[in-house]
């Protein structure tokens, strides 16, 4: 590596003096988030913010010249430590990179970069009568970071789950693709499939390694012209999960997703912006809802021509009662759970994110981001049981969870969380008990049950476990970056 001036130097030719800085006050604001480790802070050498593909290709360039790491970075809404650097090299922050540069009605897609957010994004295509996906991050994160990396939010359910169509990549060695039917430089990206590869998949879930997404189509929905909220109660997860592939599978909802009773309080608790957590989420029987409250409740989009909801509905409330549920109105959800409400209302009909009370919730605790899995629908209900056993064993409350049927039910999504309720300081040593649970959890789940890793979690060795895919996709990186300069400390290579 070269000297830390000429470096300097180089990057302020590329961006500018006002864009990139070596100053250690504001470094430090980039060397950890809420997954980081007491002690383990990775503090970069520069932080650059660049404005253009242009740019953020020049400062490749150099740092691919240099062999100085490189961690892309959209909006900083991060509690993984995905976008963390391990070892000094450049933070490139791409929150100026913010426009929504096209809203294509006639096909159904957005064009946007790195550094629009969700508020953003939801609002622009409300006014054109589309809605788009939305995870459970904050309204302050990146549609274009949280689709790379496969949304689990509410309208992931159905036959198209996957909201990246087309993409622009800089990639260290200073080529920039585009993917798609963008390939043929034509003004359209209207399309992921073509008569060649896909490359466009190739980028999802590769975590900044490859290259740097400056811009994304994104598909966007026609909200119809009647939007429904469905809910309905269950006192058990089996019995959800068969409504909800049933009401996936045979069209009766758009998207539909089962939040057990941990996590509607927990919505409550954000809107009431309290800064204590409520004594029925501490209670030592984490899977037992306390009196009055069902065992959880999945919420359902339903949209299109009022005629085709209304049928919908009723068939819904048949296959609900069916299965020993039954529909909670709207009058009973507001009324007895506001914070819910007023979070699935926004999630799934306004189309936007605003999550009222947030920054009360990282007051009160730190929310891990827990045990993500995906498997078939009878394994995701093993899966549930088998976490419970873990948690009376291993967690402390509350822990929650939350499930959701991805590409016709043929797999589900859970996440189950543990919410640590103090500092990083007075939870340190519960905070090293997760992290040694979670890293033999997951080849547990994949050998007892099938069940995957949602997103990656910095263990090589799981990669290892898919043989020759692990192999072709070394090969791969090797192409595109071959002095691995992009995130290491991802260390999926």
């Amino acid at each position: 590596m070269c000297d830390k001036d000429i470096v300097y130097r180089e990057l302020k030719s590329i961006v500018g003096s006002d864009r990139v800085t070596d100053d250690e006050a504001i470094l430090a604001t980039y060397a950890m988030d809420s997954a980081t480790p007491l002690g383990r802070a990775g503090y970069p050498s520069f932080v650059v913010l660049p404005m253009t593909t242009d740019e953020v290709k020049g400062v490749l360039e150099v740092a691919n010249r240099y062999k100085i790491p490189v961690v892309p970075m959209s909006r900083g809404a991060n509690i993984a430590s995905m976008s963390i650097p391990s070892r000094g090299g450049i933070v490139l922050d791409l929150r100026l990179m913010d426009n929504i540069i096209e809203i294509n009605t006639d096909a159904a897609y957005a064009l946007i970069e790195p550094g629009v957010t969700f508020h953003k994004l939801a609002y622009e295509v409300r006014k054109y009568g589309f809605i788009c996906h939305l995870p459970t991050a904050s309204g302050g994160a990146s549609p274009l970071a949280n689709y790379l990396m496969r949304p689990s939010g509410n309208l992931t359910a159905t036959w198209d789950p996957d909201p990246i169509i087309a993409l622009e990549v800089v990639t260290p060695t200073g080529y920039v693709l585009r993917t798609g039917s963008a390939s043929f430089g034509i003004n359209s990206w209207r399309a992921r499939y073509g008569p060649f590869p896909d490359l466009t998949g190739l980028f999802c879930c590769s975590y900044g390694t490859l290259g740097v997404i400056t811009k994304a189509a994104v598909k966007i929905f026609d909200r119809g012209e009647e939007e429904r909220l469905f809910l309905a109660a269950f006192d058990n997860f089996k019995a959800a999960v068969e409504f909800m592939k049933f009401a996936v599978r045979r069209k009766l909802v758009d998207s539909v997703t089962f939040w057990n009773w941990g996590w509607c309080m927990f919505h409550d608790m954000i809107l009431s912006k309290e800064k204590e957590i409520p004594p029925e989420m501490l209670k030592p029987d984490q899977r037992t809802p306390p009196p009055g409250h069902p065992y959880g409740i999945a919420t359902a989009r339903m949209s299109g021509y009022t005629e085709v909801v209304d049928a919908q509905e009723r068939v819904c409330k048949k296959l609900v009662e069916q299965l020993g549920g039954r529909v909670v109105s709207a009058e009973e959800a507001r009324e007895k759970y506001p914070g819910s409400w007023a979070y699935w209302n926004a999630y799934y009909i306004e189309g936007v994110h605003v999550k009222p009370g947030e920054e009360s919730q990282l007051r009160a605790g730190l929310h891990l981001p827990g045990c993500l899995i995906t498997a078939e629908p009878s394994k995701v209900v093993e899966v549930e049981e088998r976490m419970w056993r873990i948690a009376e064993k291993e967690f402390k409350p509350p822990v929650f969870y939350r499930s959701l049927p991805y590409s016709h039910a043929r797999e589900f999504f859970l996440a189950f969380v543990v919410y640590a309720t103090g500092s990083m300081v007075e939870e340190q040593q519960y905070l090293a008990h997760l992290r040694k649970v979670y890293a033999k959890l997951y080849d547990e789940l994949l050998r007892d049950y099938g069940a995957i890793m949602f997103r990656f979690r910095r263990d090589p060795m799981y990669v290892i476990k898919t043989g020759t895919y692990a192999e072709v996709l070394r090969q791969i990186k090797r192409i595109f970056d071959p002095n691995n300069i992009m995130n290491p400390g991802i260390m999926m290579f």
